[in-house]
């Protein structure tokens, strides 16, 4: 490393982290083309299908995300910018240059060099962290939005149960004529929906394939790459007022962004033991013997939780983002301490 020892880790870290994690995601989802066609598939063939209540479930669904990534994307992307673009400042205030002069750790020509290989060399460190920011974002929004999708079938699935139910309420009430009726269309229903459960779960299965590598990854990366950013932002009192905002915003959008991985996650195993907790409140021990039978394989079902992890261990949650926080801030100090 041509730069300082200490600059170099504070610099450099973090971008390796994140190349890294771009890197081994890339690959992991490019090595799974066919599995990924195969998802794509069948969530198409449930969607062509779909009727207004689970178009709007899937609207609400992945509409919360949408805002708060476009505001990660912007604010990171301009951070990325701000700071590996700071050296171009300098070349207004001087004429001869080091490496210590860059933001990140890079050599293009021999110490010392002018401003002609600065700004070009700067640009080039510019465009490189943008892309790199903007394949790892790509991909954790890919990853989301089929996290979300899933969830929200499983919802369906949960709303459309309920809905089932409760209109069992006034069964009493009718005739024998009527109820016949009414068995045979909800005996329909609920073949519809187990058919339609049994696709979920499919799809359940193949995601888990497709990104149980990328998940894991993702948790032992983030404890390192969440470190390096203590490490950061532990300079941003010696920085000037550009590179410490940059700085900043970059970090609050890195936990946000990990925060929402976390709790889509955590929402879709929810979803997935949930299907049958509020049909269960309603009148389903109306049903006729065979529904009942039906309806008791899908409590069977609740206990199917989907973890998408190839390690339990390393399975993404709330509690396992909190988990992530303080193994960060621990391995932080005991870097800073050790400088």
């Amino acid at each position: 490393m041509l730069s300082p020892k200490e600059k170099g880790l504070k610099d450099g870290s973090l971008p390796v982290a994140v190349w890294m994690e771009a890197t081994v995601m890339l690959t992991s989802l490019l090595s799974r083309k066919k599995l990924m066609r195969e998802i794509v598939r069948k969530m198409d063939d449930i969607l062509q299908n779909a009727d207004e209540p689970m178009n709007d479930i899937v609207k609400a669904a992945i509409k919360p995300i949408i805002t708060p990534f476009i505001i990660y994307a912007v604010t990171s992307v301009i951070s990325v910018m701000i700071w590996t673009g700071q050296p171009v400042v300098l070349a207004f205030k001087k004429s001869v240059f080091y490496y210590i002069d860059y933001n990140l750790p890079a050599a293009f020509s021999t110490e010392p060099f002018s401003s002609r290989v600065l700004i070009p060399s700067t640009i080039i460190m510019t465009t490189g962290g943008v892309y790199l920011f903007l394949r790892k974002f790509s991909m954790d929004v890919y990853m989301m939005h089929l996290v979300l999708m899933l969830t929200a079938q499983y919802r369906y699935t949960a709303s459309k149960l309920t809905i089932l139910c409760r209109d069992l309420q006034s069964y009493d009430d009718k005739s024998q004529r009527e109820r016949f009726m009414q068995d045979r269309l909800i005996e329909k229903e609920l073949k519809r929906l187990c058919r339609h459960q049994h696709n979920v779960l499919s799809i359940s299965l193949l995601l888990k394939k497709l990104l149980s590598v990328n998940f894991s990854v993702l948790y032992v990366n983030n404890v390192f790459r969440f470190c390096f950013v203590g490490v950061l932002m532990s300079t941003v009192p010696s920085l000037s007022l550009a590179e410490g905002i940059s700085i900043v915003s970059f970090s609050m959008g890195a936990v946000m962004q990990f925060f929402l991985m976390c709790s889509s996650v955590q929402t879709l195993s929810d979803a997935s033991t949930e299907i049958t907790d509020k049909a269960f409140d309603e009148s389903w021990y109306q049903l006729s013997q065979p529904m009942k039978r039906i309806f008791i394989l899908l409590i069977m079902g609740n206990n199917l939780e989907c973890k998408i992890a190839a390690i339990g261990k390393f399975n993404l949650s709330l509690p396992s983002f909190m988990t992530i926080m303080n193994q960060s801030y621990s391995i932080a100090l005991l870097l800073l301490r050790a400088k």
